[in-house]
């Protein structure tokens, strides 16, 4: 009779869990083994773990930790390809913690399940927060290549994907999509001020794409995205106090509100044709 194979323990489980979210190990011979090669050897942090005596295993008390870490360092070298910049990189994360809770949900133990889904819901949580930290600070954890020098909002294609409908007029996310979840997360967070500083650098570069643009060029997605952030509570609050929200002066009328404020230039789009220094393209005439 064959013999059976021996079942994991749920600290096992949890440990393959954490290192399939976040793509590292802590043992050489598991990088060296590993067939992707976007998994990192995070050696200091082993080091720490065997400082305090614990068990070389990733468990939920070490995933901060590890998230750290490997946001910290700069691991090109070993991967043998370009670092993602810390936005993809915890993406990418959010996105493997959630196909890692479709597998859990097959998981025949109640116990264990509801223990990896605890894991995997705290890893989805980190990766949030972290977000937030990152889009924030960006200089807590540089990007260590060329795409990280954009000076736009990475989050702002996500958005277009998540609200695109197809425009006549084109645009759209570009095949950029956002885990499912991960904005809701994101902008329901109960934290206004982890937001706001976002939000408000979102509300300027909607206002800078429809600049200048008529009724003919393509607005849809960044009305539709526009749409999307002010029906989150923290959403709206942020565009009622941002600074360029109403214009302040003596002399405000309605082209200065056009000209100025957050939502001027989508008041701006008109099929009636404006005087020539004002006029959008494509040119309605």
């Amino acid at each position: 009779m064959a013999a059976t194979k021996p079942q994991r323990t749920p600290q096992e489980v949890e440990d393959i869990i954490i290192r399939k979210i976040f793509l590292v190990s802590i043992t050489e011979i598991e990088k060296t083994s590993a067939t992707d090669s976007r998994i990192v050897y995070l050696e200091l942090t082993a080091a720490e773990i065997l400082s305090e005596g614990k068990e070389l295993r990733l468990s939920r008390d070490s995933m901060e930790r590890v998230l750290i870490d490997r946001l910290s360092g700069d691991f090109s070298s070993t991967t043998g390809e370009a670092s993602e910049t810390p936005f993809q990189y915890l993406i990418g994360c959010y996105h493997r913690a959630h196909e890692e809770g479709k597998k859990i949900a097959n998981m025949k133990d109640k116990s264990l399940r509801s223990e990896m889904e605890a894991v995997v819901r705290q890893a989805k949580k980190l990766c949030v927060n972290y977000c937030r930290i990152h889009l924030a600070n960006p200089e807590l954890f540089p990007s260590r290549n060329s795409a990280g020098t954009d000076a736009k909002s990475p989050l702002l294609p996500l958005i277009f994907a998540e609200v695109g409908g197809g425009s006549v007029f084109g645009g759209g996310g570009g095949g950029v999509k956002s885990p499912p979840g991960f904005l809701e997360e994101l902008f329901r967070d109960p934290d206004f001020d982890s937001l706001d500083l976002i939000l408000k650098g979102l509300y300027e570069e909607l206002r800078g794409s429809v600049m200048n643009v008529s009724a003919l060029g393509n607005f849809q997605d960044s009305l539709r995205a526009l749409l999307y952030l002010v029906r989150f509570p923290f959403g709206a609050k942020s565009l009622v106090n941002h600074e360029w929200w109403i214009p302040k002066g003596v002399y405000v009328n309605g082209r200065a509100i056009e000209m100025t404020s957050i939502l001027g230039p989508f008041f701006h789009i008109s099929a009636l044709p404006d005087q020539a220094f004002f006029k959008g393209q494509p040119d309605v005439g």
